[in-house]
């Protein structure tokens, strides 16, 4: 099968043979896998760990082709979302239901290999059945399951809540979108000109100055990395009594200098937000599927699989509305 693969200093799409499929697995055709921040930025900085898989891709629907075991709803034919945190099952966090937390967790597209390439092999358990026809929206049920999560970790029960989404990348704009569908106020602060207008048709509001103080009930941080600019302004414009909640993946080893008497004062709450369940999983491939049209328009690019290099130029530089791009191991459609 042909695949995507960072060899040291290169990636090259060159054709491998598939790998043994496990028993209570099923082997998917990758109809789509979407390009994530993540993803670009292993590939731009070529610094794998040594269990790291060469092959990425951790977004992917597709079709099973073929099952080794048994599972009630799952069939050769079927069209499934594809759940990549591979959990163990036995630690506290899996029996506690947080398959999000567990501590071996592995993960498709990570230690595992991934879907840029035409086929991929998941447990069953991780696989959630779409109706057809195929999607590609249902590319961003693992992004938007990230939101989800973050959303239930202190989205309040009631809509009005005012929300402010700090970074305008594919996270920032699907989590607007959500909080947006919640019925919360939304305001969103980015620096993607043509991100932000498509936000703000959404229903968002755009703020292109500093952030006031003390303004919103949930403040979402999407950003990271190793910067504190968009910490430092979540925490001044969360509420008294509101929440912080960083979805941003920020560089391992980066400390943050945090004003501790702020969140004393404030009675505010920081917080991480670390992937998703399996049930939130499953609830946003059922999102999906109710909002697959309005969805679309945060698919910004398709590029096939041998141009490769090209998607990863597009997210890299960023010119234009650059939102999802969509890799298509079987061509352009």
């Amino acid at each position: 099968m042909k695949v995507v693969v960072l060899f040291g200093q290169s990636i090259e799409c060159l054709d491998l043979p598939i790998a043994p499929l496990f028993q209570q697995w099923a082997r998917v055709r990758v109809e789509s896998a979407g390009l994530c921040g993540t993803d670009v930025a292993k590939l731009t900085n070529f610094n794998l760990p040594a269990n790291h898989t060469g092959v990425l891709g951790h977004e992917f629907f597709g079709q099973v082709v073929e099952v080794n075991g048994s599972a009630n709803n799952i069939s050769a034919g079927d069209w499934v979302a594809c759940m990549p945190i591979v959990a163990c099952g036995s630690c506290d966090a899996c029996i506690r239901h947080k398959e999000n937390l567990c501590v071996k967790a592995e993960a498709i597209g990570r230690t595992i290999q991934g879907a840029f390439a035409e086929f991929v092999n998941v447990p069953l358990e991780n696989l959630t059945k779409v109706e057809p026809p195929p999607h590609d929206s249902y590319v961003l049920t693992d992004p938007l399951a990230v939101c989800l999560h973050s959303a239930n970790l202190v989205s309040r029960t009631s809509s009005g809540s005012s929300c402010l989404v700090i970074g305008d990348g594919a996270i920032g704009c699907l989590l607007a979108w959500l909080l947006l569908k919640r019925g919360h106020e939304v305001s969103i602060k980015g620096i993607h000109p043509e991100n932000l207008r498509l936000v703000e048709k959404m229903g968002a509001r755009l703020l292109n100055a500093d952030v006031c103080s003390k303004s919103y009930d949930e403040v979402y941080e999407t950003v990271g990395r190793s910067q504190p600019q968009t910490l430092d302004e979540s925490l001044r414009a969360v509420k008294a009594g509101g929440s912080v909640v960083v979805l941003g993946v920020y560089a391992q080893g980066y400390n943050y200098s945090l004003v501790a008497r702020e969140l004393f004062i404030k009675e505010a709450t920081l917080m991480g937000s670390n992937g998703y369940t399996r049930k939130e999983f499953e609830e946003t491939a059922m999102l999906i599927g109710e909002n697959k049209e309005e969805l679309a328009v945060l698919l910004s690019h398709r590029f096939s699989l041998s141009q490769f290099l090209d998607a990863l130029e597009a997210a890299r530089k960023k010119k234009g509305f650059t939102a999802k791009i969509v890799l298509k191991p079987g061509g352009l459609s």
